[in-house]
């Protein structure tokens, strides 16, 4: 194929893809009015001078800059957005990837406690059992145990998925109490 043809088939596929684009084109989204200036506010009439003076010489992006200013010194300056806090129920559960850890501290003593310990033990059954050989050996009899676990706060899931359907809540001081 010489020069010439190459040159009219590419011609042809270029006009074959820009037919195929317009007929699966989107339709284009309108946006929404430009913003305001708020009547009074030197800032807002500067802007919407700026803007005024971007659209007469034909500048749309300075034009776009503008009203973003102008939109974000509204939201900032003159609106006054409310926020809205949401209360979500949690329930304190036990972490399942973590082992808890028991131990017990020898408090016995005249004077002073003993202070020995079992060290961390993964289940009860090993501190009772050094318990029991510490009171053979010295006959001391007065342990502080300890129990250390990791916990994790999980929203209340209710009916259909919501959070808060079951209402179980902290009250003052820490006290549970019922919503």
């Amino acid at each position: 194929m010489d020069r010439e043809g190459r040159l009219s088939a590419a011609v042809r596929a270029a006009n074959d893809r820009s037919y195929t684009d317009a007929l699966t084109a989107r339709a284009l989204i309108a946006l929404p009015p430009p913003p305001e200036p708020v009547a009074g506010c030197s800032t807002c009439t500067q802007l919407a001078v700026l803007r005024a003076h971007a659209r007469a010489v034909g500048d749309g992006s300075a034009e776009t800059d503008a009203d973003v200013l102008l939109a974000r010194h509204r939201r900032q300056g003159h609106e006054r957005t409310r926020r809205v806090f949401r209360y979500v129920p949690f329930v304190i559960a036990q972490d399942p990837s973590a082992l808890p850890e028991y131990e017990a501290r020898c408090v016995s003593g005249d004077e002073t406690e003993c202070g020995a310990s079992s060290g961390p033990c993964p289940g009860p059954e090993e501190v009772e059992e050094w318990q029991r050989g510490h009171t053979q050996e010295t006959r001391h009899l007065r342990y502080r145990r300890l129990f250390a676990d990791y916990a994790v706060l999980e929203p209340v899931m209710g009916r259909a998925g919501s959070p808060g359907a079951t209402g179980r809540t902290c009250g003052p001081g820490g006290r549970s109490s019922t919503v």
